[in-house]
C-alpha cells in the first residue's frame, strides 16, 4: 500500500511541475525559418512597444486583427532607427522577413531597410518558406488580401456616358490619418506626419 501512495506522489509532483517547467522555457516557435528575438531589451523599448501597440489597439486594428511591422535600420547619422507600422492584413508576404518577436502575445515582423526606413532590403532566404513558416507564426491574425484586383462598377463617366471602368478606390497614405500641427509665435503653424 506505501508503495503505491509513493507512486501517487510522484506521479502527482511530476504532473505539478511539468507545467511550470515548461511554462518557465516557453514554447518554442512553430518553425525554424524566420528567427525569434527579443525586442524589449530595456525598459525604454519596452514601453515604447507597450504605447505603439496600446495606439494600433485603438486606432488601426479592427476585428482582432493586426501585427506590427518593425523596420529597423541605420540613418544617414549612423544612429539605430525603428520605423513602427500597424498592419491588418498578409502584405508581408510580398518581401517576408526573417525575423520575429512576440511581444504579450503580439508578433512584431522585423524588416531590414536603408537608411530612410523606407526601402526595404530584399528578403534573406527561400521566400516560399520564409512566408509558409510566417503563417504559422502569425495565424488568424491578419487579413489575408484578396486575388481579385479590379471592382466591378455600374457608374457612367460624367458628360461622355462612357462606363467607368473600375469601381471607386480608397488610398490612405501617411500614419493613418495622424497629423500632427505646431503653432509657431508668428501665428505660422508646421504640419508632421508622426512615424
Amino acid at each position: 500500500m506505501q508503495h503505491v501512495i509513493n507512486w501517487s506522489c510522484f506521479l502527482l509532483s511530476l504532473t505539478l511541475l511539468a507545467p511550470t517547467t515548461y511554462a518557465q522555457s516557453g514554447y518554442p516557435p512553430p518553425c525554424n525559418d524566420v528567427k525569434q528575438v527579443k525586442l524589449d531589451t530595456d525598459p525604454k523599448r519596452r514601453q515604447i512597444l507597450v504605447d505603439f501597440i496600446r495606439d494600433c489597439e485603438r486606432n488601426q486594428w479592427k476585428n482582432d486583427k493586426g501585427i506590427v511591422l518593425l523596420r529597423e535600420y541605420q540613418n544617414e547619422q549612423g544612429k539605430s532607427c525603428w520605423l513602427l507600422l500597424p498592419s491588418i492584413d498578409d502584405s508581408y508576404k510580398d518581401n517576408p522577413p526573417n525575423r520575429f518577436a512576440s511581444f504579450n502575445g503580439d508578433i512584431i515582423l522585423i524588416f531590414d531597410a536603408e537608411s530612410n526606413g523606407l526601402v526595404l532590403k530584399p528578403a534573406v532566404g527561400d521566400k516560399d518558406r520564409l512566408n509558409q513558416c510566417l503563417e504559422k507564426i502569425i495565424g488568424d491574425r491578419v487579413y489575408t488580401r484578396p486575388t481579385i484586383k479590379s471592382r466591378w462598377t455600374d457608374n457612367v463617366m460624367p458628360f461622355t456616358n462612357r462606363k467607368m471602368e473600375r469601381g471607386a478606390g480608397r488610398i490612405y497614405g501617411g500614419n493613418g490619418g495622424s497629423l500632427i500641427i505646431i503653432f509657431n509665435p508668428d501665428g505660422s503653424y508646421e504640419k508632421l506626419l508622426p512615424v
